[in-house]
């Protein structure tokens, strides 16, 4: 009866981590992401998005999630160092991407207030002129 009770035991226990440990799609884990990007769980989507680097590393969706590193590094947490770490490598890997003239700017502006960005600065003296 023991021993019954304990190989019970052990099938339901190595379910219990087979299902816990299984992977999701490329997809699956993106669109987490982004849902937790949304709600404000920066960590979690953090994790997500390593997610897609670590098991899709040539999928789809790892230009945009390795951008999203930087840019939650960058934007979310003012971590200046990690984002241009992620930045760097995203230009590097992919410099004709779509996002690649955007991991450019966000480097160039990095940890700079609204008032010192180029664009506002032009429309700011704009609207100085007009007074």
């Amino acid at each position: 009866m023991l021993k019954k009770s304990i190989l019970l035991g052990s099938i339901i226990l190595s379910l219990i981590v087979l299902a816990c440990s299984s992977k999701l799609s490329e997809e699956q884990y993106y669109e987490k992401a982004k849902e937790a990007y949304t709600k404000h769980q920066i960590s979690q989507a953090l994790d997500y998005y390593k997610k897609i680097l670590q098991y899709y590393p040539d999928g789809k969706r790892a230009p945009e999630s390795l951008f999203m590193l930087g840019f939650i590094n960058n934007n979310d947490l003012h971590k200046y160092d990690e984002a241009r770490k992620y930045y760097q490598e995203f230009i590097q890997k992919y410099p004709k991407h779509e996002l690649a003239d955007d991991a450019q700017y966000e480097l160039k502006t990095m940890g700079k207030d609204l008032e010192q960005l180029p664009f506002l600065k032009d429309i700011k003296d704009d609207s100085t002129a007009n007074q």
